[in-house]
């Protein structure tokens, strides 16, 4: 879960301060979001960003929920010049550097020694929770990791798998991406060759002190007819740091989002939930016409006995219903025809 940091021009903050200050604890995102519309600077901040300088200023308004997904912040126009002073601290740069991405934009962005704006920080949507989860190997600096660890293992305690992934690819250097179908290999490897190596991908977080015990029961199971990524990775990133190591299951991840009552189709019907759609033949058979007994249908062509014949006056007649020719009608109509083609021959 990442942060947005707006800033507010001091009038528009005073304007709607109680406003926001009531929406930044109970209020729902969209109404936050409304009332900093007016904004005239929006800075991202990485999942570990925000989360440092939340902990490191915890006099500021804030309201942080792990298990909602909720960070935020509020700083005053009065609260901006104290509030630039600690971003600009010089210590501060240089033992944050290895995490400061948006921070830095923002520490150069906003006016020193003044109370010309109000910031306010925000979570990001949920929008990011729809990317599909994928199983991989995370590897962390040793100093990014120093900076981290904490804040990732109050999100795991919280149980939110898909938000500790996030903070740790966030700032991390290297990633091993798996196949579900290369996941489940690694797994069975694991336990006919190092069985022990299950405790750790079941603790999820490996710390640099193990990280040379674990290269080498990586390295049991790296078989590059099936583990092509892990053993390129091993081959050319493993010693470049003593990494921390991330495992991320994406089953995990998959039956929270399950949990939350976003179902997937295709798990359902795999599940049996759901029934197999009947399919149409091409040609539908007609059924059979149940008539009760002794009924006679009419016949196709209905007959007026009254009606005079063919050859009489058409306006003689007492209805517009067809009358069928007699065999001699049939006859002469043939020879009239036969005899009107000879006239116009001659």
């Amino acid at each position: 879960m990442r942060c947005y940091a707006y800033q507010l021009p001091k009038e528009v903050y005073q304007e709607l301060e109680t406003q926001i200050l009531q929406q930044l604890r109970d209020g729902d995102r969209d109404q936050l979001r409304h009332l900093l519309a007016d904004h005239d600077l929006e800075i991202e901040l990485l999942s570990g960003e925000w989360r440092l300088l939340f902990s490191a200023l915890p006099d500021y308004y804030q309201f942080v929920d792990l298990k909602r997904r909720t960070c935020r912040m509020a700083v005053s126009p009065s609260e901006l010049a104290e509030f630039v002073s600690f971003l600009r601290n010089e210590r501060r740069q240089e033992k944050w550097q290895t995490m400061t991405f948006g921070l830095a934009e923002l520490t150069d962005a906003l006016p020193a020694d003044v109370d010309l704006v109000g910031v306010v920080f925000m979570e990001e949507s949920d929008d990011w929770l729809w990317a599909e989860p994928v199983s991989e190997i995370v590897a962390i600096r040793p100093e990014v990791f120093e900076l981290v660890e904490p804040h990732l293992r109050d999100v795991m305690a919280a149980g939110d798998h898909s938000a500790a992934a996030r903070l740790a690819e966030d700032h991390s250097e290297s990633c091993v991406e798996f196949s579900p179908e290369q996941w489940e290999v690694l797994l069975r490897h694991t336990s006919e060759r190092v069985p022990e190596l299950l405790s750790v991908f079941a603790r999820r977080m490996s710390t640099p002190t193990d990280y040379t015990s674990i290269l080498e029961a990586l390295a049991q199971v790296a078989d590059p007819r099936f583990q092509p990524s892990l053993d390129a990775w091993l081959r050319v990133h493993s010693r470049v740091a003593q990494y921390a190591l991330y495992f991320r299951d994406a089953g995990l991840e998959r039956r929270e989002f399950e949990g939350s009552g976003l179902l997937r189709l295709e798990q359902l019907s795999r599940s049996g939930s759901t029934q197999p759609q009947t399919v149409v033949p091409d040609r539908l058979a007609q059924p059979p016409v149940v008539r009760p007994a002794g009924f006679e249908p009419p016949s196709e062509i209905a007959t007026d006995p009254n009606l005079p014949a063919m050859d009489a006056d058409p306006r003689h007649r007492t209805s517009n219903k067809t009358v069928p020719m007699s065999p001699d009608e049939v006859k002469r109509a043939i020879e009239r025809g036969a005899s009107d083609d000879d006239d116009d021959d001659a």
